[in-house]
């Protein structure tokens, strides 16, 4: 699902003018990457995540947490002198498994939950339910304190679907790399970011590695937000591994000093929800399903089918398989409502393997609609815009691969799909590669270049290192080099390239696309045909070559990684063609 928002989505909405609201403003600094298509529900989830981004930066007002001035919270101030509405005298921190205190930078963030934010935690808390008793099972069985369930509410608020301004996604908000690096597949097949009880597994390693490597829950939950290196960093700088010493500093952003302790208001208002008005919500009822095993591919029909149910049931069940099926290669673990598993295995053994898939693979040409396309297959548009979550037919786009559902599929075009091609290519790695970027380069996916190499993580690849790629052809694309100019931002530069911007993340490494250094080279790929080369004559300037060619001088610099408008008879510029 390549529906990573482009960078910058909070800096450019918290700019909006205070007069406008959060919601009718989101919309309008958010650009979302090319061939991205969104569900209502993650359009919702989107808007919620930055909207409750905005509440706690109205909140926090600016400069550091602790000089801040307390909000009013209480329409009767009297009436909140007689009782103590943070009830502090009954925090007792041996009911929590965690350590928790009770200081400033805690206390404000409780009224913060209890005053402005309180919707925000009401509706957290009502999500709560659906996922708890899954996270509590498996911390428990890890040997991990119960309680970091609330780091996850503070990371997505119980939404699977949260999305935040740098393309981390799920209950507990996985950058891509930090994901794959932790088991979690993240591919043109599936993402597991938002499959819970997979990246809650993940979640609790990530925890776990953290913890042992820092030696300090509240150092560990700092790392989770910021990065174990910029942490490290902190305590080398400042002498000390006290985070509170350290929250005081303005070496950790203050997104990450205000993290600990928002971690530990949820946990004190969650462990007692009665105490502070919460306990007369709806709860979310438990997400429960067996789970399967599947071999190849196979489509979420079909499993629907054996399995006696709807396909949208199948499809709520498993929102980390992006189009319609199971991966062609692998064993994917499907889940299913209760008391289905023995009927789907019986049916299931009953259907030959060719009848179990029922797709075809199809990368879009210049030219190509999705009418055309489903016409070439006899199939509907209205099924392939479905299968591959497309919200707006007109938004498909050169290179996009689209899965084609059809009904009594030739065998053959299934081994196309499911079997390697069979022309070998040796890459040797160098110098900045990602696994990303050659994968981009050859045509094929990184989940095939780890299975074809036996790689352990696709993270972690090595300079001289030789990887052998089936049926990988490297003229098919073109290696574009940028240089980082000052404004410059990853989603501007995905735009001026007509990439997206998690693929610019991906190929050169990038885990905070806010951290983009000036003067670093930065590597893009796309598609041969996409771009051509102009020559350039005596007389001629970027203004004349821009409007001969139907772009700006603007497009023309970035393209060509130039830093001025200074060029000579004779140099090539590439040109991106429409």
């Amino acid at each position: 699902m390549a529906l990573g928002l482009l960078a910058g989505l909070l800096s450019l909405a918290l700019a909006t003018p205070p007069a406008q609201t959060a919601s009718s403003s989101i919309w309008e600094s958010i650009e979302v990457d090319k061939g991205a298509q969104l569900s209502r529900d993650e359009i919702d989830a989107v808007e919620e995540l930055a909207e409750e981004r905005f509440a706690e930066q109205r909140f926090l007002g600016s400069g550091p947490l602790a000089r801040q001035p307390d909000l009013r919270l209480y329409t009767d101030p009297v009436g909140a002198l007689k009782v103590d509405p943070l009830h502090l005298d009954q925090v007792a921190p041996g009911e929590f498994d965690i350590p928790v205190v009770v200081n400033p930078w805690v206390k404000k963030w409780m009224r913060y939950f209890l005053g402005s934010g309180n919707k925000w935690f009401a509706r957290y808390q009502s999500r709560r339910s659906a996922y708890e008793p899954m996270m509590l099972e498996l911390l428990s069985e890890a040997g991990m304190p119960r309680d970091l369930l609330f780091l996850s509410m503070i990371e997505s608020g119980f939404s699977n679907q949260a999305r935040s301004y740098a393309s981390a996604v799920g209950l507990w908000q996985f950058m891509a790399p930090t994901g794959r690096a932790y088991g979690l597949r993240i591919d043109y097949w599936a993402d597991q970011r938002v499959d819970p009880e997979a990246a809650t597994r993940a979640a609790i390693s990530y925890l776990k590695d953290l913890y042992e490597l820092q030696g300090d829950w509240y150092l560990a939950w700092a790392s989770y937000n910021a990065g174990p290196g910029r942490v490290n960093r902190a305590i080398q700088r400042h002498g000390t591994r006290n985070f509170w010493v350290l929250a005081e500093q303005d070496t950790l952003h203050e997104e990450t000093r205000n993290y600990v302790p928002k971690i530990l208001a949820a946990a004190i208002l969650g462990k007692h929800p009665e105490r502070y008005g919460f306990d007369q919500l709806e709860p979310l009822p438990e997400l429960v399903y067996q789970s399967v095993e599947v071999q190849g591919a196979v489509t979420l029909d079909v499993i629907a089918r054996c399995a006696g149910v709807t396909e949208a049931r199948i499809e709520a069940l498993n929102p980390s398989l992006l189009r319609g099926s199971t991966p062609p290669e692998g064993t994917t673990m499907v889940h299913l409502p209760l008391g289905t598993a023995e009927t789907f295995a019986a049916r299931f053994e009953d259907i030959p393997p060719s009848e179990r898939v029922s797709y075809h693979r199809h990368q879009v040409a210049r030219g190509e609609s999705l009418g055309g396309i489903a016409a070439h297959y006899g199939v509907s548009a209205a099924d392939i815009a479905k299968v591959n979550r497309v919200h707006d037919p007109d938004r498909i786009y050169v290179g996009m691969e689209l899965v084609i559902p059809m009904h009594g599929v030739d065998p053959g075009l299934v081994q196309q799909v499911a079997g390697p091609p069979a022309a070998t290519t040796v890459h040797t790695v160098r110098s900045g590669d990602t696994l990303a970027a050659v994968a981009t380069r050859y045509g094929v996916t990184m989940a095939q270049l780890v299975e074809w190499n036996g790689l352990a993580s696709a993270d972690h690849i090595r300079v001289g290192q030789e990887l052998t790629i089936h049926g990988g052809r490297p003229d098919k694309t073109t290696q574009l080099t940028y240089t980082v100019q000052p404004g410059d931002t990853v989603s501007g530069v995905a735009e001026r390239f007509g990439v997206t911007s998690s693929q610019v993340m991906e190929w050169n490494g990038i885990q905070d696309a806010s951290k983009l250094r000036v003067g670093r080279t930065l590597k893009l790929y796309g598609p041969s045909q996409d771009w051509k080369f102009v020559t350039v004559r005596s007389g001629d300037s970027l203004g004349r070559i821009a409007q001969a060619q139907g772009c700006t001088v603007s497009e023309l610099k970035g393209w060509n990684d130039l830093s001025s408008s200074t060029i000579y008879p004779g140099q090539k510029l590439r040109v991106r063609e429409d």
